[in-house]
């Protein structure tokens, strides 16, 4: 700029005739030169302004070329990053597939194992078991048999005792049999000595005994085996204990004859 304020301040012109009031002019310069003064005090604070506008700019600047070198360096720590990610994931990836190969591997050949192992356990047990299923079955034909031997056994002791018990009963019956007719002869003859002992003693009319008539005896039925407790008939001939043969004898008149006569 080459006018300044105090420049207008101090500005000359030549003298005319006929000219600007001087008066006038001098007032107007000091208007314009403190409009100008206060332009120019404007203009330096712009500036100023200004300066500190590119000082920020630059220091802005600055900092974005750091915040761009800063972005830079972790875009390509990040790549890295995501580089070393993808090759340890790749490796980890490796890694996990070979185990999981091992583990199949190991699976697969202990399952086999397992089931090997299990085949012959089963044949095993299926051994055992077939041969205690024919032993059993061996066992229950033995024990069958010995059943059938022992009844067998049995039925025939049960069948000689009865055979045995029968021959004995039956010579028992033969023998009660034998008494019995010796007993029917002897009375017989006890009956006929009486009759000829009454015909040779006559013996008053309200005294007279009647001979008793003997029973007519029929053939014997075959011999029956007794019940448990029950005693066995012979001849059709009630057994007679001896309270009743007591009782019989008192109405025998041959015994009450003779009581009569001890008397």
């Amino acid at each position: 700029m080459k006018s300044t304020p105090l420049d207008i301040r101090h500005q000359e012109f030549p003298q005319r005739l006929s000219g600007y009031d001087r008066h006038s002019v001098r007032a107007f310069l000091n208007d314009l030169a403190e409009d100008f003064e206060v332009l120019l005090q404007r203009q330096q604070e712009q500036q100023d302004y200004l300066t500190d506008l590119e000082k920020q700019l630059d220091e802005r600047k600055q900092h974005e070329d750091e915040i761009r070198r800063a972005v830079v360096s972790a875009e390509r720590i990040a790549h890295e990053l995501r580089e070393n990610a993808a090759r340890e994931s790749e490796l980890l990836v490796a890694q996990a597939t070979t185990q999981r190969e091992g583990v199949l591997r190991d699976a697969h050949s202990r399952a086999a194992e397992l089931e090997s192992r299990h085949q012959a356990r089963t044949a095993a047990l299926e051994a055992v078991f077939r041969a205690r299923f024919a032993e059993l079955e061996r066992q229950l034909h033995d024990l069958t048999l010995e059943r059938d031997r022992m009844q067998a056994q049995r039925l025939m002791e049960l069948e000689r005792e009865f055979t045995e018990r029968h021959s004995e009963l039956t010579a028992r019956l033969s023998g009660v049999r034998g008494e019995y007719a010796h007993f029917l002869s002897a009375y017989r003859s006890l009956m006929s000595s009486f009759n000829e002992m009454s015909a040779l003693h006559q013996l008053p009319a309200d005294t007279a005994l009647g001979a008793p008539r003997l029973p007519v005896h029929e053939l014997m039925p075959p011999p029956q085996m007794p019940a448990a407790g029950e005693v066995l008939p012979t001849d059709g001939v009630p057994v007679v204990s001896a309270a009743q043969d007591d009782s019989a004898g008192s109405h025998d008149p041959l015994r009450a004859r003779e009581t009569q006569q001890g008397a």
